[in-house]
């Protein structure tokens, strides 16, 4: 039997997260004579499972209803999973070719042609591994509105509007790097002004974001290691920060 401690500390996530799993019955602990939460070896492959999805950007909606399907059938699942997973594996290490191969050039090494900067990042490529994806994508979430809406509104945009909203979303994440470094607490108006902020963007630009879905955003940020890179260059730790203000966020909104 694992403590919530002891089960955050092994997966690499967090007692909140747990909290919450509990909390919307997607992983309900059982309960010592204390009242103490505790968990199993089963509650812990359970763990790996939603932990999975949630890497390959399942909304916790969707993992909650993929789990409740009997019989749930594990080891399909894990295939599943490992096709899906090393499909984006290849994609980003793309990137991370181009992001050495760029710190190679900076470093004196064999100058770049510009058109190599771009190798996984152009806006080209990067549709075309939207589209190597789509069927899959949408077998998995089209049904849901989130999807749906974010699927036309993606539709309607060029090139232009999607650099637009990648540059939105750099302006908002600036005033958390600010508060962060500024040992500003997740609870403070300031920092909650700044996660609204950034809940809004999401649900007016891509898709009706709800609570329990920006919620899982923020877990994400912290159990995937590319979101956690993302935020953590502007700030060792920052993704942490922003997980625990948005999880502070949703339950002060609810």
């Amino acid at each position: 039997m694992y403590t919530i401690q002891q089960l955050a500390t092994l997966s690499g996530t967090t007692t909140r997260t747990l909290r919450h799993y509990d909390a919307i019955g997607l992983l309900v602990a059982e309960r010592d004579a204390n009242g103490y939460r505790r968990y199993t070896s089963h509650d812990a492959e359970r763990l790996q499972t939603i932990l999975f999805y949630r890497s390959l950007d399942f909304p916790l909606e969707t993992i909650q209803a993929l789990l409740a399907a009997e019989p749930f059938d594990r080891t399909r699942a894990l295939e599943e999973q490992v096709i899906a997973l090393r499909a984006k594996a290849a994609y980003f290490a793309t990137l991370a070719e181009t992001a050495e191969s760029t710190l190679t050039s900076l470093r004196g090494g064999i100058p770049m042609e510009d058109k190599s900067l771009f190798k996984g990042l152009s806006f080209d490529e990067l549709k075309a591994h939207e589209a190597k994806h789509e069927a899959e994508t949408e077998e998995r979430w089209g049904e849901s509105e989130a999807y749906k809406t974010s699927r036309a509104r993606a539709d309607k945009r060029s090139k232009e509007d999607w650099e637009a909203l990648s540059q939105q979303q750099v302006d908002l994440v600036k005033p958390l790097v600010d508060l962060f470094t500024s040992r500003v607490p997740v609870e403070d108006p300031r920092v909650q002004a700044a996660v609204r902020a950034n809940h809004l963007f999401i649900n007016d630009q891509f898709y009706d974001c709800s609570l329990d879905m920006f919620s899982g955003l923020g877990q994400m940020y912290v159990t995937d290691e590319r979101f956690t890179a993302f935020y953590d260059k502007y700030a060792p730790g920052l993704a942490v920060y922003y997980n625990d203000a948005i999880q502070h966020y949703c339950i002060t909104q609810s």
